[in-house]
């Protein structure tokens, strides 16, 4: 196996939530202003990708394990882009809701399979760094997506977007080429949804996987908060044409990628917990001066960008750290366990991005708020993740 490709297929297996999400932000007024509905409405495009986000991984995680990675994830690959193509098509903004749930479905199949992958490959602290690792490569789809998205928006129009959405999963198929099979064991034990429910009660009665699931949820609720108003107030609060969009978005996201390379190295020297721990109270501390300068808008333009880029620094440390932590506890159905993390993480995420949505006021202060809200709920998790709390640690 070329592990080169077999890496950058993996980080594109990954990016699936990211390219879909980030290269559409900058048509989303566009999209608005074509369908004539609500920001609102709007950004329910966004969280019905989500919600479809959740609700596949209860699908292809345990099918990744019974059927096995490869065939499983060229089968969501294919159903990407056909989704994708969908929303090209889409006629109506009933029918762009329709499209987006069923391609959030089919990107879930990225990510969930994704971590089952490196989570059988590899153990510990060093599964963790080379999921900062995966996320660093991924990093890099948030600070071009939006500028690509952007141009393609000016020469052609919001259609565009989607089908380069349908270029970039046609060569992760190809990548897929190269894999080889990773299940520790295919067609072993029940398949279907019921292996998933059945691990939903192993994993939330967990203590530990409880921790880690606050952590990372409670950080990727923050980044579905921003990425759902991200368009609107940099327009309304800093007045910035369409085409500027992409580069003024990247200065925030620059973060996570600094923050997911450190991680990688951090990772083997403080290990998993302690480098998830430094994470979520970097978030905590970026989010609340974010909110503390929220109501000047654009007067404090410095600060806002400054903390921005701290939030995501923050959430670069924490999230490899906290999926690996929590699917490391049940080696023996990754799959499984990835599933109920990413439905958790992804459905929360859903719903926090919805309410940012309905609060969204023209000014940066709901969209503060929020994020500063969901820091804190991560912070909560950090005494379970670390054992302190303990409460079963059954597998």
């Amino acid at each position: 196996m070329n592990e080169r490709i077999a890496y950058a297929t993996l980080v594109g297996l990954v990016a699936y939530a990211a390219v879909a999400t980030d290269l559409y932000l900058p048509a989303l007024p566009a999209i608005v202003h074509e369908f004539n509905v609500s920001e609102a409405q709007g950004q329910l495009t966004l969280s019905l990708f989500m919600l479809g986000m959740a609700f596949g991984q209860l699908l292809f995680g345990p099918f990744s394990d019974y059927y096995g990675r490869l065939p499983v994830a060229t089968a969501g690959t294919l159903f990407f882009i056909a989704t994708s193509i969908a929303c090209a098509a889409a006629t109506s903004m009933e029918f762009m809701w329709i499209a987006r749930f069923v391609q959030g479905l089919a990107a879930s199949s990225g990510p969930v399979i994704a971590r089952a992958i490196v989570s059988d490959r590899y153990r510990g602290n060093r599964a963790a760094q080379v999921m900062s690792m995966l996320g660093a490569a991924m990093a890099v789809v948030p600070l071009i997506a939006p500028t690509l998205g952007s141009w393609v928006l000016v020469l052609f129009d919001w259609r565009a977007t989607y089908l380069a959405l349908a270029i970039f999963a046609i060569a992760v198929l190809a990548g897929l080429r190269q894999f080889e099979e990773s299940a520790p064991s295919i067609g072993q034990g029940t398949i279907g949804i019921g292996r998933v429910l059945a691990l939903f009660s192993q994993c939330l009665t967990n203590s530990r996987f409880v921790g880690y699931q606050i952590c990372g949820t409670a950080t990727y609720a923050a980044i579905l908060a921003y990425l759902s108003t991200v368009a609107f107030f940099m327009r309304d609060v800093f007045d910035l044409p369409t085409e500027y969009f992409g580069y003024a978005f990247a200065l925030s996201v620059a973060g996570f990628m600094v923050g997911a390379l450190l991680c990688s190295r951090l990772v083997m020297r403080l290990g998993t917990d302690n480098t998830l721990t430094v994470g979520v109270i970097v978030s905590l501390l970026a989010s609340a001066m974010q909110w503390w300068a929220a109501p000047a808008g654009a007067d404090n333009v410095i600060i806002l960008v400054a903390s921005s880029f701290s939030v995501f620094f923050g959430i670069g440390l924490t999230s490899a750290n906290a999926a690996m932590g929590a699917v490391s506890l049940f080696p023996h159905t990754a799959g499984a366990a990835s599933a109920v993390f990413g439905f958790v993480h992804a459905t929360i995420a859903a719903a926090t991005g919805f309410i940012a949505g309905r609060f969204y006021d023209g000014t940066l202060v709901p969209t503060a708020t929020i994020m500063l809200m969901c820091a804190f709920v991560g912070l909560l998790g950090i005494p379970l993740a670390r054992g302190i709390l303990q409460r079963t640690d059954s597998d």
